[in-house]
């Protein structure tokens, strides 16, 4: 089964994500804040095929800093930031990957998550 870490701060959302992810056949790792998620890939990064990360993650590190540091232990790694704030993607985000501007379809996430996984 493919794995995915899924970094979201906000439960409910984090819940509905993770339950389409699941819906589509995929395993998925769910990390609460950004501590939790850098310690799922401290420990494992190579067992992730896709982050899928918000990018507003309270005070401190962001999305963004997940994704860069997830490609620095997986430079396999697909990433797909969900965020409100999609202006600065290209400024911050790694090279490669998708952007989900919430509100968003967890279906269509979770679709395009499986599309990606499959190229």
């Amino acid at each position: 089964m493919t794995s995915v870490l899924l970094v979201e701060d906000e439960p409910d959302v984090a819940e509905l994500v993770e339950e389409a992810l699941a819906d589509v056949g995929l395993d998925v790792q769910v990390a609460l804040s950004d501590r939790s998620a850098l310690a799922a890939l401290e420990g494992e990064a190579r067992s992730f095929a896709a982050l899928v990360t918000d990018i507003n993650l309270g005070v401190g590190v962001t999305g963004f800093d997940i994704a860069r540091k997830a490609r620095q232990l997986n430079g396999e790694i697909k990433v797909v930031y969900i965020t409100g704030h999609a202006a600065h993607l290209s400024k911050h985000g790694v090279e490669d990957a998708l952007m989900f501007p919430k509100p968003f379809s967890a279906v269509e996430l979770a679709d395009q998550v499986r599309m990606l996984l499959a190229q």
